[in-house]
Order: C-alpha cells, then sequence, then structure tokens
C-alpha cells in the first residue's frame, strides 16, 4: 500500500471505525507511521483528506436513489434501508454520526443517506389506515433511524468491552423484528 492509501486507510479507520470523530492530523500521521508533513503533502488539509475518503465510502455504499426503490412496499423499503445501513454501519459504525456531527449533511447526505423522508407520504397512508401504531410520520422515521443507526455505534461500544460476537442471522433477525415493531 501507498503512503496516500495508507492515510486515508487510517483516517477511515480512526474517524469512522473508532470513532475518534476529534482526531487530529499528527495523530492520523502518528497511527500510520509518518510525518504530519506527510499528510500536507498529499491532502493539505484534514477537511480535504476528510472530504477524499467520505468519498471513497460512498463509491463503496452508494445509498439507493427514490427512483430505485419508489416502487417497492413500504415493508421492503424498511428492509432495504435496514440492510443497506447494516453493512455500511458494520464496516464504519461512526460514519453516520461523523457527517451529521460534523454539518456535513448536505454535502454528502444525498449521496450516502437512505431517502427517508420521501417515504413519508407512504407512511401517512399507513398511519390513516391503522398499519401502525404510529401517529406521526416524523416519529416513525426519527425512531427507525434511532434503531438502526444508533445500534450500531452501541454494539460497537459493548464490542470493546466484552467479546461479543454477532452473526449474519442475528442481523436478519433484528432486521425483521424492527420491521414487525413498525408495521401491524
Amino acid at each position: 500500500m501507498n503512503t496516500e492509501e495508507k492515510i486515508k486507510e487510517v483516517a477511515k479507520y480512526l474517524l469512522f471505525v473508532e470513532g475518534r470523530l476529534y482526531a487530529t492530523t499528527q495523530q492520523i500521521a502518528q497511527s500510520a507511521g509518518i510525518d504530519r508533513t506527510v499528510i500536507h503533502y498529499y491532502f493539505r488539509t484534514k477537511a480535504y483528506l476528510v472530504y477524499i475518503i467520505i468519498n471513497e465510502i460512498i463509491n463503496e455504499f452508494p445509498a439507493p436513489s427514490w427512483n430505485d426503490i419508489k416502487d417497492l412496499s413500504l415493508k421492503q423499503k424498511l428492509e432495504r434501508y435496514i440492510n443497506y445501513n447494516t453493512e455500511k454501519n458494520n464496516k464504519y459504525p461512526y460514519l453516520d454520526i461523523y457527517i451529521i456531527t460534523q454539518n456535513e449533511f448536505s454535502e454528502f447526505g444525498q449521496k450516502l443517506f437512505f431517502p427517508l423522508t420521501e417515504m413519508i407520504p407512504e407512511i401517512s397512508v399507513c398511519i390513516s389506515e391503522g398499519k401502525t401504531n404510529y401517529s406521526s410520520p416524523l416519529q416513525f422515521l426519527t425512531d427507525l433511524v434511532s434503531m438502526v443507526s444508533g445500534f450500531h455505534v452501541s454494539v460497537d461500544f459493548l464490542r470493546k468491552k466484552s467479546d461479543i460476537v454477532l452473526s449474519s442471522s442475528f442481523y436478519h433477525q433484528r432486521a425483521e423484528r424492527i420491521i414487525n415493531l413498525f408495521l401491524k
């Protein structure tokens, strides 16, 4: 791996896997076993380095567009959302938190986040037909995002404190449980 790739991989790991959201270029350089000036040579600033690595992650995990999912049932959309986020957040558990807390959502949000707000009319119909216990699409989506994205940070925390290993069947069963909580 060349030096530029090593810097990017170390930065991804520190920021989005370990959750060291405020890691400095000095900390990234130390973890990569290089001098901080090398990061400056390749990327000039930490902001540009982060911009580059988030774009790489977007290419690795492109979110579906609304056109990709609009003809699916609400249940199928929820399954896709859970599966997409499980795959992305298993690899980078702190990525979503970083983007939201660093006010990077507007730039990267459309490319990296599932088109949840497009589902509001369908959720509203589901509410009016009594197919969910929710009375507000906003509460529905807020709870959904919390259960799906927040779970990965919680699991990462628990893994660091114990020897928890989750199987793929665990994630599948969890997806089913979440959908059953949201839809009757």
